[in-house]
């Protein structure tokens, strides 16, 4: 039975993200989307925030149409998991609100559904 409670894409995306050391340091990373949803995002990559980080982040989405114009999305919210592998931190999980950076021309922001 699914749980979630909106759908989640797998836009082919980079995506940067940032936020603030125990100590006061701003720290960034950079990753891809590996799913995303109106309510959070899912980024693989080598660097994780610890769990319960505020960051921010922000997701680069081609357009789909040659000459189309690109998206931009900016989001803030916690990181609520970390997915590690043996080899080391292979992404984490976030509940974040998205909000659409201004574009002069109409862009799909999801490329595709995950099932």
């Amino acid at each position: 039975m699914e749980l979630r409670k909106s759908r989640r894409y797998r836009p082919v995306a980079p995506v940067s993200f940032s936020w603030e050391s125990a100590d006061g340091v701003l720290l960034e990373g950079r990753g891809e989307i590996r799913d995303i949803s109106d309510r959070g995002v899912f980024v693989a990559g080598e660097v994780a925030p610890p769990l319960g980080a505020h960051i921010d982040v922000d997701v680069h989405l081609p357009s789909l149409k040659a000459g189309g114009g690109a998206a931009e999305l900016h989001g803030e919210g916690t990181v609520v998991r970390i997915h590690r592998e043996a080899e080391g931190i292979k992404g984490f999980a976030a509940a974040v609100s998205f909000q659409a950076e201004a574009s002069n021309v109409p862009t799909v922001v999801m490329r595709r559904e995950v099932n």
